[in-house]
């Protein structure tokens, strides 16, 4: 059901912002430029790149149930889980 789809969106989308806001607190600011040095020095995915692929395969199901990604709030995740998509925002 798309209610269940979007429902799944929402909690994904909460779920990785809770972990990049906990990886912010760890780091501090400067969260995205750490994670970036961290994966230059060697194999360090990011940290919340489970969430993110969570939620993108949220979105995925959801679309594929015939909703309309235009219509999600994917707030400052939006261009990222587009591009992923291969869409763009």
């Amino acid at each position: 059901m798309l209610s269940d789809r979007l429902q799944a969106v929402r909690r994904a989308r909460r779920e990785l912002e809770a972990c990049i806001e906990r990886e912010e607190l760890a780091y501090g600011p400067d969260y995205y430029l750490e994670v970036t040095r961290m994966e230059d020095e060697g194999p360090a995915p990011d940290p919340c790149l489970e969430q993110f692929n969570a939620l993108l395969a949220a979105v995925r199901a959801y679309r594929d149930d015939g909703g309309v990604l235009a219509a999600l709030d994917l707030g400052e995740h939006e261009r990222a889980v587009h591009a992923a998509l291969g869409e763009g925002a």
